[in-house]
């Protein structure tokens, strides 16, 4: 076919149909193939999956035996939930596994249904807060869910973050988990509006009161001015965005002229506002404190956490704490540009 006969995008991919399948197939060749025999461990499931479901399961243990991360991307109802809960039973091979999932605030009792009716012997929890002080019957701590008669109700054990990070009498908090409280496989789900709450914050900028830079907005670390590009920040730059900047190290007499060479350092603009609520936010935390303690990652909805956000930081957070991770979503796109960046940029 002459190329001057192709008018559209639509003609093109109908005349190299057979070309561009056979390219993609040799440059990114399945993980699972259709002939590959599967996990015995599939059988033991409380739901079969469909045989689609079951390579993409098997395709994401494969993934993991090569990286920490995988990612899971379908249509709305092709069972991306089913598929995350398989390839973790499957992968963890009988053993006891603590998995975290991040998933919208109005999935959680969906995820926890779908978790009981899918894995054999799992015991499900909320993450309702970081600590336990109770807030106008706002459920708060941790909670163990069970699914009543349909109904996902919180009943069971009911603990916190701060008292799971302890270790008390054994070598590890983890240890500690599955010997006295949970020998088996558990799911802690969070809702990730939930899961980013963390402190009200305020900037922490000063304004110089004498000397040279009498009146100027100054960094509280190096008592210099605060430049952006050839020009000094105000105090009417500062919005509602955190603003940082890195001192020190090579450069240093180009962009702050008034700085010593030094070791570079990362310094913040803002703080905790400590005239307002005190709080942490429980991915944070799960960051800070619990690093290693679960196994298991799931990220759903991805697409919505494109881009410099806190619900975004919290799903890098939770990548950054588990030993293997699987995000799933409709579209790796959430339909604006700063995505498409995000996307090249990763």
């Amino acid at each position: 076919m002459c190329m001057s006969d192709l008018k559209s995008i639509g003609d093109y991919l109908r005349a190299f149909a057979a070309e561009s399948g056979e390219r993609i197939i040799e440059t990114y060749p399945a993980l699972q193939k259709p002939e590959d025999p599967v996990s015995p461990r599939m059988n033991t499931l409380l739901r079969r999956p469909y045989r689609a479901q079951e390579l993409a399961a098997m395709g994401v243990i494969r993934r993991w035996q090569e990286a920490r991360a995988a990612a899971v991307i379908g249509e709305c109802g092709t069972g991306k939930t089913l598929i995350a809960l398989a390839a973790m039973h499957c992968h963890s091979e009988g053993r006891p596994y603590t998995a975290l999932a991040l998933v919208p605030g109005h999935l959680t009792a969906k995820m926890a249904r779908e978790t009981f009716q899918t894995t054999p012997g799992i015991r499900v929890f909320f993450i309702d807060a970081l600590r336990d002080r109770v807030r106008d019957g706002v459920p708060t701590g941790v909670n163990e869910v069970k699914l009543r008669r349909g109904k996902i109700i919180r009943e069971g054990l009911h603990t916190t973050l701060t008292d799971l990070r302890l270790r008390k009498d054994y070598r590890s908090a983890r240890e500690r988990w599955g010997r006295s409280i949970c020998s088996g496989p558990a799911l802690f789900i969070v809702g990730r509006d939930r899961a980013k709450l963390g402190w009200f914050w305020r900037h922490a900028y000063e304004v110089a009161r004498c000397g040279r830079y009498q009146g100027s907005v100054i960094n509280a670390d190096t008592g210099c001015p605060v430049y952006a590009g050839e020009g000094r920040l105000l105090a009417s730059d500062f919005g509602k965005a955190r603003l940082s900047e890195v001192v020190g190290g090579a450069g240093e007499e180009e962009n702050h002229p008034d700085v010593k060479s030094r070791r570079q350092l990362y310094s913040p603009l803002w703080q905790a506002d400590a005239g307002r609520i005190r709080r942490v936010a429980p991915v944070e935390f799960i960051g800070r404190y619990m690093r290693g303690w679960f196994d298991y990652g799931i990220g759903d909805e991805v697409h919505q956490l494109a881009g410099d956000t806190a619900q975004g930081n919290a799903l890098g957070t939770l990548a950054a704490s588990t030993e293997h991770i699987v995000v799933l979503t409709g579209t790796l796109l959430g339909g604006y540009a700063d995505d498409l960046i995000t996307c090249f940029s990763a």
